[in-house]
């Protein structure tokens, strides 16, 4: 089986001979020539030639896809749609990072077969020119790997060239959490705005907003102080859709404070008045926050009103997701252990860790002043040796 390496230009390019194919009509076999450029040394076009005769000569050679990248990754979006493998949150933003940042770029249209680590690399590098964030490109890394890991499980891809590439650092970014006096100035600031209940639950429980706006009165018991987080809202085009929590976890029993059930019980008794003045024209969805008509509120509306409150409030600072960081926060300084805290926000205690941890300057030293007033307050004494009656 022939094979060759040759420099074009700064990079190196390997050919080789494909299986051939057969004419129905002659028999005769076609000569295939293929080839693979972009790589930095010679070295590194021989490895792959080299790959690439013995897959041929064992019969496990995978003829490289001409499809171009960007109409391959619209295809592939199409296809995860169909099979509703992702939310449609996170399918949304999918779709955004390949139409921003792929199909304007040079590497929209090369062929899947012809790909190469360095051009998907010199994508990066140009987005970082441009000031594109390290997360939106880790992000997009992430997108376009797994893209690229399914063409290799269906077989128009041999190998996936995004998978021997480092994924964009991030810097070790800090959420940002309230003060107990500024969480308390918004809550007495919004006090008599129509969901004020929300942004208290939101405060109090850390919810995230599609679980607060999904959430349902046959979820919420308020005798017992407690409501099941089942479902949350999507964005979906100009209206919204319902689905199942962001993960495993997010499916969870929160307790409520006292303060936050009756804040809610004033709500069910004004949207009951909601609906009897609307009439035939309130939508009877069991929602527990929606507008005065009784459809729900999408997302992105709350996420455009809460900058204003919060300015109202003569709080600087801080976007929606604040509250959640902010009940995080107050619980975790609070001593409430950090399982219970992961719990309530539906979140790997880990991940909270790793989000929270800087914001408990104090809990290194209060663990040692705990473990020295242990050792104060009961001396250590010898243990006294305690001998089994006979019966």
């Amino acid at each position: 089986m022939r094979g060759s390496t040759r420099k074009r230009g700064k990079s190196w390019t390997a050919y080789w001979d494909a299986p051939g194919k057969i004419s129905p009509e002659t028999g005769a076999v076609t000569r295939v020539q293929r080839s693979k450029g972009g790589f930095r040394t010679q070295r590194e076009a021989q490895a792959h030639l080299s790959d690439v005769l013995t897959k041929v000569a064992t019969g496990v050679y995978v003829e490289p896809s001409c499809e171009p990248l960007h109409s391959y990754m619209v295809r592939w979006l199409a296809t995860v749609e169909a099979n509703n493998e992702i939310k449609p949150t996170t399918l949304a933003r999918y779709r955004q990072l390949v139409a921003q940042y792929v199909a304007p770029h040079d590497i929209a249209g090369v062929p899947l077969g012809r790909l190469s680590p360095t051009q998907i690399t010199q994508l990066y590098g140009d987005l970082e020119a441009r000031g594109l964030a390290a997360g939106t490109r880790k992000l997009l890394h992430a997108v376009i790997r797994r893209a690229l890991n399914d063409a290799v499980r269906h077989e128009d891809l041999a190998r996936n060239p995004a998978a021997r590439i480092r994924a964009p650092r991030v810097a070790d970014t800090r959420v940002m959490s309230w003060t107990t006096g500024e969480l308390r100035r918004f809550l007495a600031s919004v006090e008599h705005d129509r969901l004020y209940p929300l942004w208290r639950l939101a405060a109090t429980t850390g919810m995230r907003r599609g679980e607060v706006l999904g959430l349902q009165w046959l979820t919420v018991d308020l005798e017992a102080a407690q409501l099941r987080v089942e479902r949350q809202i999507h964005p979906a085009g100009v209206g919204a859709q319902f689905g199942t929590p962001k993960s495993r976890r997010g499916f969870r029993t929160i307790a409520l404070d006292a303060a936050t059930v009756q804040a809610l019980r004033d709500h069910r008794d004004r949207q009951l008045l909601e609906q009897s003045l609307a009439g035939d024209a309130y939508e009877h969805d069991d929602l527990v926050f929606c507008n005065e008509l009784g459809a729900p509120i999408r997302p992105e509306w709350l996420t455009r009103e809460f900058p204003k409150l919060r300015a109202a409030a003569g709080i600087p600072v801080g976007s929606l997701h604040v509250l959640r960081h902010t009940a995080a926060t107050l619980a975790l300084t609070a001593g409430v252990p950090l399982h219970v805290v992961a719990a309530r926000l539906g979140d790997h205690p880990q991940t909270l860790l790793a989000t929270y941890a800087h914001l408990l300057p104090n809990s290194d030293a209060m663990a040692a002043e705990a473990v020295a007033a242990a050792l104060v307050d009961k001396p250590l004494t010898q243990p006294t040796a305690v001998t089994a009656e006979a019966p």
